[in-house]
């Protein structure tokens, strides 16, 4: 969930995200929607002409919706795509009982803000993981999928 991913989108080639797929990884890729109102909103925040954001995750999702094509029909089912328009607060990545938080600070770059790793505790039912969960999840149910 973020912005445009461009850990995934860009940082993981296309043969490996495949792989990884294809071997059981199931993937959820939560957009901030190009053509929506938040998007607008951070490229003035961070100073940015119009569309530059919006060109960027265009790319990332098309890269995206590239690898889901690649994959057998099996696989595809595990690689979803999904586009959501509300103010942009964190960037939130979660794998194994564990959580990447990137916060999105005024007139700053994602890169150039502070990410934490944030574990989940079964001891702490209340702790930060299972808060950051459910801000993925309840964006998610919210979210366009994109087909």
């Amino acid at each position: 969930m973020g912005l445009s991913l461009n850990q995934i989108a860009q940082g993981v080639s296309d043969i490996t995200l495949t792989e990884l797929v294809e071997n059981g990884l199931r993937l959820r890729c939560l957009f901030l929607d190009p053509d929506g109102d938040a998007t607008k909103a951070r490229e003035e925040d961070e100073g940015h002409p119009p569309g530059h954001l919006a060109d960027l995750t265009r790319t990332n999702i098309a890269a995206m919706a590239r690898v889901r094509e690649a994959l057998s029909t099996e696989a595809r089912s595990r690689l979803e795509i999904r586009k959501y328009d509300e103010t942009l607060r964190f960037g939130i990545t979660v794998f194994d009982y564990r959580c990447l938080v990137q916060v999105y600070l005024p007139h700053a770059r994602g890169v150039d803000s502070p990410t934490f790793l944030v574990e989940s505790d079964p001891q702490q039912p209340h702790g930060l993981f299972p808060v950051f969960e459910k801000v993925f999840d309840d964006a998610w149910e919210c979210a366009d999928a994109i087909d």
